[in-house]
């Protein structure tokens, strides 16, 4: 019996699209995406990838998963394509991080500065008033949100059974198991119905059991990297000045009631479509290049699973010696380059990272976000940037270029090219 993962990190520029399968030998198949979007220069690439890629499956075929990491157009603005009701995929769960209203206008305001075209795309202002209700019109059976929890022992997550709470599980395989079960310590909270949306911290993760052997299968554990509060709290009151600075006196916002009003949707949706200076405004005078939330994702076998294992790419054939590496990390654009995140990202999966061949580097490869001890503590076999060709933001970083070339390993940058695509397959066999 053995467990197949294809994987392939689509050419879609400045953007991100991870598709992948789990194959059961030829008893089942579960598909997942994990984000789907780029630049609005990109978007020819990003079209061309999605319709190739929904060709393959079929029209209207179910995705039984699909990981939103963050709030940045460029990893989600595909989603209406992927997910269109008449030529696109139809999806079961949805599974994104909490984001809190000020992460979604901090990615907003981000986008308006740096790709103004996302100004005036509406799926994107509307996930960015409410994720929930945006991703509803794709009609998902559940969307889960994870938040980011305190894990109880010293190896991060542990997965011996299931949480508290109402039970959440994948689509029925057959009359029998579902696909897809949570596994982890936590408490379910259970708070819409039609989806049903399930809070829940990233202390749970998704297993997906082999049918012959109920003890043995696929994890997928995410990590949620939570905003910086410091830069989040900034760009809050940078915004109530600007917004004040053209109110008269009688009807400016006061400090104490902002958290309140930004809790109105209504408030939201104008300042995106309305006040989009002053939300570009608020991002020039904190930063840059601000931190938010973001969903990493472990995808391979779960922890103590042994069993030969040997990975196969494009490019060529490599075999793992037994030590069993065959599982892929996403980060996102998580900040690991500050040493307290990037610890409690590494003690999330410190039970896992001896498993894991392939390393996604956080942010297009971006130096901001990236700290060579990735490198020495994973020691991955393989490491993937998505970014634009080498331009104005320097993705991949030299230094990071250089950090993996020191350590002997491959580094692949999917661009916007057809032969820049990655695919892989990655076999546990048990």
């Amino acid at each position: 019996m053995e467990i197949r993962n294809e994987r392939r990190q689509h050419a879609v520029g400045q953007g991100f699209f991870h598709s992948a399968d789990l194959l059961h030998g030829d008893e089942g198949v579960l598909r997942y995406v994990y984000d789907c979007g780029a630049i609005t220069k990109y978007s020819p690439a990003l079209k061309k990838n999605i319709k190739s890629y929904v060709s393959q499956v079929g029209a209207r075929r179910l995705l039984e998963l699909l990981f939103i990491s963050h709030a940045h157009a460029d990893h989600l603005n595909g989603l209406p394509d992927l997910l269109d009701a008449k030529k696109g995929l139809a999806v079961d769960t949805i599974i994104l991080p909490y984001f809190s209203v000020i992460d979604r206008l901090i990615e907003f305001a981000k986008c308006a500065s740096e790709d103004t075209a996302t100004r005036a795309d509406d799926f994107y202002r509307d996930f960015v008033v409410d994720p929930v209700e945006a991703l509803s019109r794709f009609k998902p059976r559940q969307i889960l949100i994870f938040a980011s929890g305190r894990p109880e022992g010293p190896d991060g997550p542990v997965f011996d059974r299931g949480p508290d709470g109402p039970e959440v599980n994948g689509p029925l395989a057959d009359q029998e198991r579902p696909l897809w079960k949570l596994t982890g310590r936590d408490r379910l909270e259970v708070t819409g119905k039609d989806p049903v949306v399930v809070r829940m911290s990233d202390q749970v993760g998704l297993m997906v059991p082999t049918p012959s052997f109920g003890t043995s299968g696929w994890l997928l554990s995410p990590y949620i990297d939570p905003t910086i509060a410091k830069q989040s709290a900034t760009f809050q009151s940078e915004l109530l000045k600007s917004l004040n600075s053209a109110l008269p006196a009688g009807a400016k916002i006061r400090r104490s009631d902002f958290e309140g009003w930004l809790a109105d949707p209504a408030n939201v949706r104008d300042l995106v479509i309305n006040k989009v200076i002053d939300l570009v405004k608020a991002f020039h005078s904190v930063a840059s290049d601000l931190n938010t939330t973001s969903l990493c994702l472990y995808s391979g076998p779960l922890p103590g699973e042994a069993g030969p294992t040997y990975i196969e790419g494009k490019f060529g054939k490599w075999h793992v010696n037994g030590h069993g590496r065959i599982a892929w990390l996403a980060t996102g654009d998580a900040d690991l380059k500050t040493k307290s995140r990037r610890t409690s990202f590494l003690k999330h999966y410190r039970s896992l990272i001896s498993k894991v061949s392939t390393l996604t580097i956080p942010h297009h490869g971006s130096e901001k976000n990236f700290d060579a001890e990735l490198l020495t503590k994973i020691d991955a076999h393989h490491f993937v940037v998505a970014a634009d060709a080498f331009g104005k933001w320097r993705h991949p970083g030299t230094s990071v270029v250089q950090a993996i070339g020191s350590h002997g390993r491959f580094l692949t940058v999917v661009t916007s090219s057809p032969a820049s695509m990655l695919t892989e397959s990655a076999i546990l066999q048990i």
